[in-house]
């Protein structure tokens, strides 16, 4: 194509390069030629029949695409995205919650198997001062018992007054209270931005 242009727009004195002009008639489409430039291609195009022809073309080509219709996304496109966005950041934090819990739960049970170890460890030592150690154990298992015992009556003391019961009712119901509200916020907290906006 660039050869058979170059033969159509050749003069008698000199070679032209049409893929110059080619450039040129690009560029104008989009509408990026300064003044200077438009002249030279105007010119050449006034002298060059095969550079005429493909300025017609490309216009009419230009034209078409220009004219053709923008493809529009299905409506809902975007926020079933955003969705679809929001679901598997959920997943992810889901993951990970679930492997910290794990590793916890592993950290944890390592570290009982330990205390556990140094505990029999201890005992297996003093094995002597077990004797003694019941006796004092005892001790103070009764002592817990009478403590307790009379805790309980204390408490059933307060409770059978109906002001005792109200009292006790209401500082059952705030602290419920306290600890739901405090989840909410924990919860709001760590939830993804994009997810927090899709609920509002």
């Amino acid at each position: 194509m660039a050869e058979r242009l170059y033969r159509a727009g050749r003069s008698p004195g000199r070679a032209v390069d049409h893929s110059e002009y080619l450039t040129l008639i690009s560029l104008a489409l989009d509408g990026m030629l300064d003044s200077d430039e438009q002249k030279r291609l105007d010119g050449h195009l006034e002298q060059c029949r095969g550079c005429r022809g493909q300025w017609i073309l490309w216009q009419a080509i230009d034209e078409r695409l220009r004219a053709a219709p923008v493809p529009m996304p299905a409506p809902g496109f975007s926020r079933s995205v955003a969705q679809r966005l929001a679901r598997q950041e959920r997943l992810r934090n889901l993951r990970i919650g679930v492997m910290l819990t794990v590793f916890t739960l592993l950290v944890w049970s390592l570290g009982l198997v330990g205390v556990c170890v140094m505990a029999g460890g201890i005992v297996y030592a003093n094995l002597g001062r077990l004797e003694e150690t019941g006796q004092f154990l005892n001790e103070v298992w009764a002592v817990a018992g009478v403590v307790g015992q009379s805790l309980w009556e204390v408490i059933v003391e307060i409770t059978a007054t109906s002001t005792a019961l109200g009292v006790a009712s209401t500082y059952l119901f705030v602290v419920v209270a306290a600890l739901a509200v405090w989840c909410i916020v924990i919860q709001r907290t760590t939830q993804p931005l994009r997810t927090r906006a899709l609920e509002e």
